[in-house]
């Protein structure tokens, strides 16, 4: 059986996430890991806090905490938020444990002995005042494409245009605001130019598999030479995974050199919990998933470049067993009322607005979120799509027809599901035409089209409430049609699960049925007892959920 390793990229701890973060990395994430874990597939779904960096030094500094410190506090925050959101991991790490340090550490020296680094000094912004070389998120001043005036050291948040900190136009300290000299500093280089031609072969075998926009920023990085790449840094308070190398004892790694192998340190430290009741040789174990794990990513587009280009080329440079990235799911970016999400503006809802349930349960956020999913282009959350969609599908499509039969099967029926005749020419075609979108579900999740699933549940669904209405209109045995029709809300108990989770659980209840595996095919239950209470599947969106939403429409 194939191993799935499914990483979602790891979350940034200077701040809370928005919905955008939400749906770039971990709801898509999610969604996929428990369709294949519904489909007898052998997963594990891996994430984690990425703790280290410049942003978290500064935030430390200004809030006069040590970086630690920030990071315990978001990280608790990002935990409470993802729990909220019914994310499912097997293992939620952090990158500031000893254990993802040895792991970073080791292999920089493979890459190292392997003669990938180069050591070269470099022109750097020095501030006298706080006595220390200053790191891109250090240095801020007037960007020379656009002209902004607050842009940051290594890019432009305005008009996006990336360069060196040395280009910017009246740079200064970030933290005191001093005016920074220019000094010298050594630094090791990754050789990344040495691997395109690897990195070549891996796009042609492998980009069929990722979705366009991952697959077309990779190529315009491929199409034009790649540039040796700094791995380390100088920061005040050393808040990094530290070089273990005479001479850079003062330095720590850069943060995407430390990122990205903390998919590592977590597999690792996942494999070591699942397998310690088990009995089983862990290293035998853990050899076998990084031999033969197949590596499905999902992230934001903004974060192509790292998976697709340093990522397989530190593997590559490593000249070891890992795994290669096989699958890869950016998405776009998700606008809030048609601006960029802001947290210090006020605009756009984040994790901690939802968490107390004042706007809805995490399932309609979670259904709308995937209905909007940005894969090809920028989309936009709306407030008035969000209650016209939630109304349409959920309450009125899927809730309407699950309560429609089951009311009728608890209070005409007795509870009872009983099938005398199922080969009258609407049963079947009913039945045929589920069974076909069934299985178009399963290949679109399959292909992490997770919008394109998401519309087949609406149809079968649809098709449930057609063949209902026409045995009504029919004055045929409304018992066995509905009867008929209970088989269509029992595949659609499982169906849910991995979009709305919560829902999916209270309709199986209510059916008197378990999750389990999906079948092979679409079949009808023929003899059945549902259960007693029948509640609404989703409630509706009312007046004082539009009233508490109104003051993020104020920004």
């Amino acid at each position: 059986m194939v191993k799935k390793i499914i990483t979602s990229a790891l979350p940034y701890v200077n701040n809370q996430p928005h919905l955008g973060n939400i749906i770039g990395c971990v709801l898509s994430g999610d969604v996929y890991s428990r369709f294949c874990k519904k489909n007898k597939e052998d997963v594990v779904y891996l994430c984690g806090t990425d703790e280290y960096g410049t942003a978290i030094e500064i935030e430390a500094l200004k809030k006069n905490k040590k970086p630690i410190e920030i990071c315990e506090e978001n990280r608790i925050i990002h935990k409470k938020i993802y729990d909220w959101f019914q994310i499912d991991f097997d293992y939620f790490g952090r990158t500031t444990t000893e254990s993802h340090t040895f792991k970073v550490q080791e292999i920089f020296k493979k890459i190292y002995s392997n003669g990938f680094f180069t050591e070269n000094q470099i022109e750097q912004h020095f501030c006298e005042n706080c006595e220390n070389f200053l790191a891109d998120r250090y240095v801020e001043g007037i960007c020379k494409n656009c002209g902004f005036k607050d842009a940051r050291g290594d890019q432009c948040d305005k008009c996006g245009h990336t360069y060196k900190s040395t280009d910017l136009i009246d740079p200064r300290c970030a933290i005191c605001n001093s005016i920074p000299i220019i000094k010298g500093t050594n630094h090791l280089f990754f050789n990344l130019d040495l691997f395109k031609n690897q990195l070549i072969e891996l796009y042609n075998s492998k980009n069929q598999f990722w979705s366009e926009n991952g697959s077309s920023i990779t190529k315009s990085w491929l199409d034009k030479e790649l540039l040796p790449r700094c791995m380390t840094r100088d920061l005040k308070n050393k808040w990094g995974v530290p070089v273990p190398l005479k001479g850079y004892e003062s330095k720590v790694f850069y943060v995407w050199f430390d990122a990205v192998i903390g998919y590592f340190t977590f597999l690792e430290e996942c494999l070591k919990e699942k397998e310690c009741n088990n009995n089983n040789d862990i290293n035998n174990t853990i050899s076998s998933w990084f031999k033969d794990g197949q590596l499905i990513q999902f992230m934001g587009k903004d974060n192509v470049f790292f998976h697709t280009i340093i990522f397989p080329s530190l593997i590559f440079a490593t000249n070891q067993d890992l795994p290669l990235i096989e699958k890869l799911s950016a998405t776009e970016f998700l606008l809030f009322e048609n601006k960029k999400f802001s947290k210090s503006r006020g605009h756009g809802i984040f994790g901690m607005d939802l968490v107390n349930n004042e706007l809805g349960s995490s399932d309609i956020w979670r259904y709308y979120l995937i209905k909007i999913r940005p894969k090809k282009n920028d989309s936009n959350f709306s407030f008035k799509h969000f209650v016209d969609t939630i109304k349409s599908d959920l309450n009125n499509n899927i809730g309407n027809f699950c309560n429609r039969v089951l009311k009728f099967i608890k209070s005409k029926c007795n509870r009872r599901i009983h099938i005398e005749i199922s080969e009258d020419e609407d049963s079947i075609k009913l039945k045929e035409e589920v069974n076909s979108l069934y299985l178009q579900h399963k290949a679109f999740l399959s292909g992490i089209k997770l919008r394109d699933s998401l519309n087949v549940i609406l149809e079968i669904s649809r098709l449930g409430n057609e063949y209902v209405q026409k045995i009504i209109s029919d004055k045929k045995d409304k018992g066995n049609g509905f009867s008929v029709a209970f088989s269509v809300i029992a595949l659609l108990g499982q169906l849910l699960e991995p979009f709305v989770p919560e829902a999916s659980s209270k309709l199986l209840k209510m059916c008197n049925l378990e999750s389990k595996f999906y079948p092979e095919e679409f079949d009808l239950i023929k003899e059945h007892e549902i259960n007693e209470e029948i509640v609404p599947l989703f409630n509706p969106i009312d007046d004082e959920i539009i009233e508490k939403f109104s003051k993020f429409m104020e920004n």
